[in-house]
């Protein structure tokens, strides 16, 4: 039986899908100059346009941005096409890659000869890659680019039934194989699957992209199928074993994915390498979690105290378990009393169905109960006591044990449940610090709080998790630090992000 452990996070903010650009290097309609590739050349796949590594291609670029006072680019407008970089050959391959909502990013390759071009999500979290099937019926495949077999002169049929479990539903299909292109690498005999159904969870507006293109390693991968990275690196198609991402923050901004290498411009200071624990996901060990200048570790905390009703100002303070018990059980009635008298005053009323209709109707995408913001995780493994925490550009927030989450909400101000919490406490929040690998690392307000500008609502990125062994540390976490992952040392790197913020 196949079994896919984590589950796309899908939020329904995305808008319609924009024309697939050729993963190849031309586009279909968007007027940008082929790129050439040489073989081991290191490629780029930019979620957002980025400064090349080339001198001259960067003072080109510094000076069009100047004449043309782009930080914001309108649609139909590509900035690397001005008539100062015509004529400069890129040293990496371009795809266009979208920020949508920033809850997901995705980007293009194209399958086949000739090329059929999909939009795809780049996932660490998950080793398959899977695209729409021309014999795909489901409201999700009719809405999204699919893949046509026999419209290619390269395909072959491999015939393996391949299925995906979510939350509500899931992705059946068959295995394929064929010449897989991205970012300028071409990948012959790539072994994917074309889906015959999708659930409803991929479909428009929830889902701008078609499909999926796993980045972790090949012992999550489902049917025995080898990720598109590893068989980047067995055909010796990239410099080094080696990714990176650079996640932007703000809708229809540019990030970038590099595959073969890192680049030093998109980070400050040093790298901090971290062990991978297990080659399967690309999992950490996490020794624990602080709020502001906080000496206490809430992740401790969580594991031995009954955090419902604990006093904050104990929780904040750096000598909790130092109080005797009658006084720490004096601190919390005297809280509780304090809590009532306050519900009494503001008139709180206890919540009932209406309520709860209301309040779904209101915040459909940061519903904690929908299953378009939960993966599907393992469970627990009880050889495994230890914390650890998967780096996983496939999911937008921040899961982890309910005790701790349910902690973070409380001194955030946010419903542990839905996650709701006001905008204006946001200036009063402080920074949280989470240790992986024995390395201590800052998560901001405006990271961890999602704002959702039309609604103008805004909710906690920490989502409780109660079935899964490890934290997972998504694109709230992601889009602070320049990631890069390395697949032959099973190491990943992690500095401060160093991107300028452009958009379409």
């Amino acid at each position: 039986m196949l079994v896919v452990p984590l589950i796309l996070v899908l939020l329904a903010h995305a808008c319609h899908a924009s024309p697939a650009e050729d993963a190849s290097g031309s586009t279909n309609s968007t007027g940008v100059a082929n790129a050439k590739r040489s073989a081991g050349r290191i490629v780029t796949i930019p979620l957002q346009r980025s400064f090349n590594r080339n001198n001259n291609i960067l003072v080109a670029r510094r000076n069009a941005r100047q004449k043309m006072s782009l930080m914001q680019l309108p649609p139909g407008v590509d900035f690397d096409d001005t008539e100062e970089n015509r004529g400069l050959e890129p040293d990496f391959g371009r795809v266009r890659l979208t920020d949508a909502t920033d809850t997901y990013y995705y980007g293009v390759i194209s399958v086949g000869t000739p090329s059929q071009n999909f939009t795809v999500t780049f996932d660490t979290g998950s080793a398959n890659m899977w695209i729409p099937g021309i014999r795909c019926t489901s409201k999700a495949c009719l809405q999204h680019n699919r893949y046509d077999h026999d419209m290619s002169a390269t395909y072959q049929q491999l015939g393996g039934q391949f299925a995906i479990q979510y939350g509500t539903g899931e992705v059946r299909g068959f295995t394929s194989q064929d010449t897989v292109r991205v970012g300028g690498i071409t990948i012959k005999d790539q072994p994917f699957a074309e889906t015959t159904s999708e659930d409803e969870v991929f479909e428009l507006p929830d889902t701008e992209f078609d499909g999926l293109f796993g980045l972790a390693f090949k012992s999550l991968s489902s049917g025995g199928l080898v990720p598109p990275m590893t068989r980047m690196i067995e055909e010796a198609l990239v410099d080094e074993p080696v990714f990176a991402f650079a996640l932007s923050q703000g809708h229809r901004s540019f990030g970038e994915l590099l595959l073969g290498g890192y680049n030093e411009l998109h980070y400050k200071g040093d790298l901090r390498w971290m062990r991978v624990t297990r080659a399967k996901y690309w999992q950490v060990s996490m020794e624990g979690v602080w709020y502001g200048d906080g000496k206490f570790n809430l992740l401790s905390l969580s594991k031995d105290r009954d955090v419902a009703s604990m006093p904050l100002d104990l929780i904040l303070s750096s000598n909790v378990e130092a109080l005797p018990k009658n006084q720490w059980e004096k601190a919390r009635a005297d809280e509780a009393k304090e809590a009532a008298r306050k519900k009494a005053r503001k008139k709180i009323k206890e919540e009932d169905e209406e309520s709860e209709l209301d309040r779904k109707r209101s915040h459909p995408p940061t519903d904690r109960d929908s299953p378009k913001i939960k993966k599907l995780l393992p469970t627990a493994d009880s050889t495994s006591p230890e914390t650890s925490a998967i780096l996983d550009t496939g999911t937008s927030f921040l899961l982890g044990d309910p005790n701790t989450i349910q902690l973070i909400s409380r001194i955030i101000g946010a419903d542990f449940r839905t996650g709701d919490m006001s905008c204006s406490r946001l200036q009063d929040l402080k920074s949280i610090w989470i240790s992986l690998g024995g390395y201590k690392f800052e998560i901001a307000p405006e990271h961890y709080v999602y704002r959702d500008s039309e609604k103008r609502t805004c909710s906690s990125a920490w989502v409780p998790s109660y079935d899964s062994p490890f934290w997972v540390l998504g694109d709230s976490f992601l889009r602070a630090y320049y990631a890069v992952f390395d697949m032959k040392d099973k190491k990943v790197g992690l500095a401060p992000i160093n991107m300028p913020l452009r958009h379409f």
